[in-house]
């Protein structure tokens, strides 16, 4: 469509570069990779929109099901009285780790908001310095990962809510289908989720070489200023002593560091190896996906969402009266993240004997029983009205079947009789005589 048409100079899109009217090229910004970091930055805008998107749609699919779990009563310790399906451990359990996920994430996607636009700001008044490319970079290696982290954990939280809501949750009425469904495409536009991960793990394999010779560096947000440390967090093992230490963040935060170093240790190592026997670099770098590269950014964007929520629910200026249930969040989140780490924590020799695995597993269980009980009023701050919710077994009021059946009764046609009713109830075919269009 465009060959062969013109476009004025004024209306080049020339943050990075620029054409003379003679058609020279030329740039403020001398070196290739500093251009090529200011643009990746800018690419980051649709990554950051769609992790604020697949929040939204694990905010509403929660909303639903954890109102549902608290309001649905079946069975009991008696036969006196039914209790709430939330009662029961295993509805915890499949339930509450995604509420914590969600207060995790959605401070790590509006903080990464933030952060894009401060960078942002730096593009439109045309900053030409070292930390603005270094920026663009971290911002770019951020993003990339913190769309796969989301629209994955909502992907899998949508599936989870709509089986702990039985066959109400199918019903399509109650939307969670409909939300699983819309949160889909999430993980493939902008950048199908796993190739993304690539270009974190990149940018994580760029530093080896700082690393190895033990040259000081840091980032603009900070995100991998600890690699620094590299050599000695490598040495670091498990040391709680009982579930009790286990119950704050800072536990799993400690256990994410070394998780990082120790697999971006293992990628530089495989990727080495490749390489001496003879791949090219591109064939290196394919067989060094699953099980390094590809853990690598998944391990490192967890920590990061896990460090930055940490340190917020441990701010002196967040109220006395919130620390408690915001820690416990806090902590069930990075316990439960780390827990599909368990195998490379013992693998690589952090952790050791049975305790380990014991102690975060019944962490994980004794803070989604301490949660339980604000669980609805945690989804209450988040959900929005019952219009916008838009499904019966997730409305504020908890009146599970009046308003499932207020719902079909606005359905269209839901009072008229069927079309066959007559002819099958009223003239009754003769046994044998049906006609074939029936």
């Amino acid at each position: 469509m465009f060959h062969n048409v013109r476009i004025p100079k004024e209306n080049i899109l020339n943050i990075a570069g620029d054409v003379t009217a003679e058609g020279k090229y030329s740039s403020s910004m001398k070196e290739v990779k500093e251009r090529f970091s200011a643009a990746l930055g800018s690419l980051s805008t649709g990554r950051i929109m769609i992790t604020g998107i697949s929040m939204t749609n694990l905010k509403l699919a929660l909303a639903i099901a954890i109102r549902f779990s608290a309001a649905r009563r079946q069975f009991g310790p008696t036969e006196d009285e039914e209790i709430p399906v939330l009662e029961y451990q295993t509805q915890q359990w499949r339930l509450l780790p995604y509420l914590a996920a969600a207060y995790a994430l959605d401070y790590f996607s509006k903080s990464l908001f933030e952060n894009f636009i401060e960078f942002f700001a730096g593009v439109l008044t045309k900053q030409r310095n070292q930390r603005q490319a270094d920026f663009g970079r971290e911002i770019h290696a951020l993003s990339a990962a913190s769309k796969p982290l989301t629209s994955w954990t909502a992907q899998q939280a949508a599936q989870e809510c709509r089986e702990a809501c039985g066959g109400h949750g199918y019903l399509a009425m109650n939307r969670l289908g409909e939300i699983r469904n819309d949160n889909d495409p999430n993980c493939t536009y902008e950048g199908d989720n796993n190739v993304l991960l690539q270009q974190t793990s990149n940018y994580l394999m760029s530093w080896m070489n700082c690393i190895r010779d033990k040259a000081p560096f840091e980032s603009p947000l900070g995100t991998i200023n600890f690699l620094q440390d590299y050599h000695h967090i490598l040495g670091w093992k498990f040391t709680a002593i009982s579930v009790e230490d286990c119950m704050d963040s800072s536990v799993p935060l400690v256990a994410y560091k070394w998780l990082v170093c120790y697999l971006l240790q293992e990628s530089d190592l495989k990727m080495n190896k490749e390489k001496q026997a003879g791949r090219s670099d591109f064939e290196a770098k394919n067989n060094c996906q699953v099980y390094y590269c590809r853990s690598l950014a998944i391990a490192f964007i967890e920590q990061a969402a896990l460090q930055r929520y940490h340190d917020y629910t441990h701010d002196p200026s967040v109220p006395a009266a919130l620390q408690p249930v915001l820690r416990n969040l806090s902590a069930l989140y990075g316990l439960w993240s780390l827990s599909k780490h368990l195998a490379v924590l013992y693998q690589g020799g952090y952790a050791s004997g049975e305790q380990p695995g014991k102690f975060i597993q019944d962490a994980i269980l004794e803070l989604c029983y301490r949660l339980k009980d604000d669980a609805v009023a945690l989804v209450d701050v988040f959900a929005p009205s019952d219009f916008i919710l838009n499904s019966p077994i997730g409305k504020a009021s908890g009146e599970l079947y009046k308003n499932m059946w207020g719902e079909i009764l606005q359905g269209n046609k839901a009072l008229n009789r069927a079309s066959w009713w007559e002819e099958f109830c009223i003239n009754k075919p003769v046994i044998g005589r049906l006609r074939s269009r029936l």
